[in-house]
């Protein structure tokens, strides 16, 4: 197990993505703009109505700041100016504790954020990739920055503090386009374990899901239930989590699905909360994006007696293989 994988849930599963080439929040650099274009936004209040704001008309304030890949890589830091977070959602009433907020990227890409997350409240890192303290920072929407590749695409996410600061990178939300406040949502982890072990938040499995640069993007099924009543499911590929923990790592950190391990029929198990879990054969799982795990029903995340996860899809055994409340992924069996 790599240093980075003993950190913390937030830093592992993107590389999942990043499996797939790369990542969409903070993709390989590739000489951006130093300003935003545009840098209008779509703001969306807690009733539905829409404001467009000129992001450069609203104080900025200026800080150094970098992330941290997923793969280790550390990005940055450099300076950034743009205007606050809060001052941009200011702009239509705020929010509250009772709030998340949805920030949506030009390309569809979409990030959850808390309203602990909006207001700065993230794990830092120092120089190095040691995780130091949770919070304290300023979230800004960056207009300008000292270093092309790093602003890549503005207006673009990030968190400014005291020094040269890091945090993750699958916060750093470039070409932000727009921001919808909803209603409060949980975190939750999901627990990974075979060849290795691991861990997944859900902004991480977010970002997996709504990656739409990976060549390998996230599922959705229409369902109907014993009423006849239609909900279109949403998610990640069941096998796309098995591989953070098959084994199969490439030497610069990215995850790619172990298929010789797969051919070999070793157990996956999917194990809810209570414990009542499913199990299926590698083979069966190896890529199939018919088995997934979803985490939104109708385009709203999934209910407590349901969610966060359940295991769904067109190519699963039978109904009773598809497990709510899913909390656990492991590999068994294995040669």
């Amino acid at each position: 197990m790599n240093r980075r994988k003993s950190l913390i849930p937030l830093v592992l599963a993107l590389s999942v993505c990043l499996l797939f080439l790369t990542s969409c929040a903070n993709d390989d650099v590739s000489g951006g703009k130093t300003t935003a274009e545009p840098t209008e936004i779509v703001l969306i209040d807690r009733d539905g109505e829409e404001k467009t704001v000129d992001l450069s008309k609203l104080e900025s304030i200026t800080g150094d700041s970098g992330f941290i890949k997923s793969t280790g890589t550390i990005v940055g830091p450099a300076s950034f100016t743009g205007p606050k977070l809060s001052d941009v959602l200011a702009e239509i009433g705020g929010i509250t504790q009772d709030n998340s907020l949805i920030v949506t990227a030009g390309d569809g890409y979409e990030m959850t954020l808390t309203y602990e997350q909006a207001m700065g409240n993230v794990m830092t890192y120092d120089s190095e990739g040691e995780p130091k303290k949770v919070g304290g920072l300023d979230t800004v929407l960056a207009l300008e920055s000292s270093a092309d590749e790093v602003l890549e695409k503005a207006p673009r996410l990030c968190y400014l503090g005291d020094g040269e600061i890091l945090t993750d990178g699958h916060f750093w939300i470039k070409e932000v386009a727009k921001i919808k406040v909803v209603p409060a949502v949980e975190d939750w982890e999901l627990s990974l374990s075979g060849i290795e072990e691991a861990s997944m938040d859900r902004s991480t499995f977010e970002s997996v899901a709504t990656c739409g640069r990976s060549t390998h993007p996230g599922q959705e099924f229409e369902d109907t239930n014993k009423k006849g009543e239609k909900a279109v499911y949403k998610g990640v590929p069941l096998w796309v989590m098995v591989s953070v923990v098959d084994g199969a790592d490439d030497e610069d950190g990215h995850y790619r699905f172990n298929r010789d391990l797969s051919q070999t029929g070793y157990t996956v198990q999917v194990i809810a909360v209570d414990g009542y879990k499913v199990e299926l054969s590698s083979k069966d799982v190896a890529y199939n994006d018919g088995i997934f795990l979803a985490y939104l029903k109708d385009d709203q995340p999934l209910d407590k007696d349901s969610g966060p996860l359940q295991l769904t899809g067109p190519k699963l055994p039978s109904k009773q293989h598809s497990v709510k409340q899913v909390a656990e992924i492991k590999l068994v069996n294995l040669p």
